[in-house]
C-alpha cells in the first residue's frame, strides 16, 4: 500500500489505514524529541525505534526510511490555515476588531502546542525534500494572506487604517512565531496568556481607527 499525499510515496506492509495513520503520528512524536536532542543525521533508525518503544523491524511496517518522518512531519503541520480558516469560519457575524483579535489569540495557542515542530523546522528545514519544503512555504504564505484578509476587512469596514496590511499581517505572525522560538526566555517573565494579551493589544493599538480603543483597555486594566 502507497500513501501518495504531497506526491512522496511511503510504503507500508499493513492494510489497516487506521492503525497506520495512529503508529504514523506516534512514530512523527516521538521522533520530534529525538531529532530536536540529536539532531537529524545523528540520529539512527535503531535509537527511533527505541524512542516509540517498538522493534526496529516493527517500525519499517509504516515506513520506509528515515527521510519519510520528515515527509511525515511536514504533512502533520502543514495544515495551519486549513485550521485558521475553519475557526474563523465558527466564529460567526463578528467585527473586523473582534475576529482578528480571536484569530491572533488562538495563533498564540498553536504556536504553544507546536513550538518543538517549529524548532525542528528551524533547525533541520535543509534535510526536508525540496517538495515539502515548497509545502511548508505555501502554508506560511496562505496563513499571511489569511490575515490580510482580515486586516483589509477592517479597513473597508472603517476600523482599521494602516500603510501596507500584508507587512503587518507578516509582524502578525512573526510576533506569534516569536513565543515558540523565544518561550525559553519569555516564559520567566511572562506566561503565553499575558504575552498573547500584551502584543494582541499593540498589535490593535497600532491600526485602530477609534482613538479610544487604547484609553478603553487602560481604564480596564484600572478598574478590574
Amino acid at each position: 500500500m502507497k500513501d501518495t499525499q504531497l506526491g512522496t510515496d511511503i510504503r507500508t506492509y499493513s492494510n489497516n489505514e487506521s492503525l497506520v495513520n495512529e503508529r504514523r503520528q506516534h512514530i512523527v512524536a516521538c521522533a520530534i524529541n529525538v531529532f530536536l536532542k540529536k539532531g537529524y543525521h545523528g540520529t539512527t533508525m535503531r535509537e527511533l525505534a527505541r524512542a516509540c518503544t517498538i522493534s526496529e523491524g516493527s517500525i519499517y511496517r509504516y515506513i520506509g526510511s528515515k527521510d519519510d518522518i520528515l515527509h511525515l512531519i511536514c504533512t502533520a503541520r502543514a495544515n495551519g490555515i486549513e485550521r485558521l480558516e475553519t475557526f474563523f469560519n465558527e466564529l460567526g457575524a463578528v467585527s473586523p476588531t473582534e475576529a482578528l483579535e480571536a484569530c491572533i489569540n488562538t495563533c498564540f495557542t498553536w504556536a504553544e502546542s507546536s513550538r518543538d515542530y517549529n524548532l525542528f523546522f528551524n533547525r533541520e528545514i535543509s534535510h526536508f525534500s525540496r517538495e515539502d519544503r515548497h509545502t511548508l512555504l505555501e502554508d506560511q504564505i496562505a496563513m499571511v494572506h489569511f490575515f490580510e484578509k482580515r486586516l483589509v476587512d477592517g479597513i473597508e469596514a472603517g476600523d482599521f487604517r494602516m500603510e501596507s496590511p500584508i507587512l503587518v499581517a507578516h509582524d502578525i505572525l512573526m510576533k506569534i512565531h516569536n513565543w515558540g522560538m523565544r518561550r525559553w526566555f519569555l516564559k520567566q517573565y511572562v506566561t503565553l496568556e499575558e504575552y498573547a494579551g500584551i502584543n494582541t493589544g499593540l498589535i490593535l493599538r497600532s491600526i485602530r481607527v477609534e482613538a479610544d480603543y487604547d484609553a478603553g483597555h487602560k481604564q480596564d486594566s484600572a478598574n478590574p
